[in-house]
């Protein structure tokens, strides 16, 4: 078709995308990536289900530490020996509304040969740096099995 005057009616094809919406976004989730990465790799207490996870062909009686922490963070500690049937309760009093560690470390030190299980059950208003310093503690001094109760 031709055009009056040298115009013609066809639109122009070359025009100019905005991308700079699109770099925006994908700056904004480079950086919540890189910042995520970090707290994946920080720490980690590799803990798996003490109890009832096995069949029972293959669980064996072994002795078991219960470790009860009450709302003062008081630490009732009890002893189950399934083959023998005893039950030995002992309890530690906090220091100054917290537990008291040092008390705590000598017993678990004293006790790392003789028991592989332990399982916690802490109370509402036990804090959660505490649980996890509690459950460091038995793993560093050799207990294999350590189980949290929920709360």
């Amino acid at each position: 078709m031709a055009s009056f005057g040298g115009i013609s009616n066809k639109k122009d094809l070359n025009f100019e995308l905005n991308l700079m919406p699109v770099f925006d976004i994908l700056s904004v989730c480079i950086c919540f990536l890189l910042m995520t990465v970090v707290w994946v790799e920080v720490r980690s207490i590799e803990t798996s289900q003490a109890v009832g996870g096995q069949s029972l062909a293959e669980t064996k009686p072994e002795k078991s530490l219960w470790i009860k922490i009450d709302d003062a963070q008081n630490l009732d500690l009890s002893f189950n020996d399934s083959q023998q049937k005893t039950d030995t309760r002992i309890s530690i009093k906090a220091k100054e509304s917290t537990i008291n560690w040092k008390e705590v470390n000598r017993f678990i030190m004293a006790q790392k040969s003789k028991v592989s299980l332990a399982h916690l059950l802490p109370s509402k208003n036990t804090k959660y740096d505490e649980i996890i310093r509690l459950m460091d503690l038995l793993k560093q001094n050799g207990f294999q099995n350590v189980g949290l109760s929920p709360i």
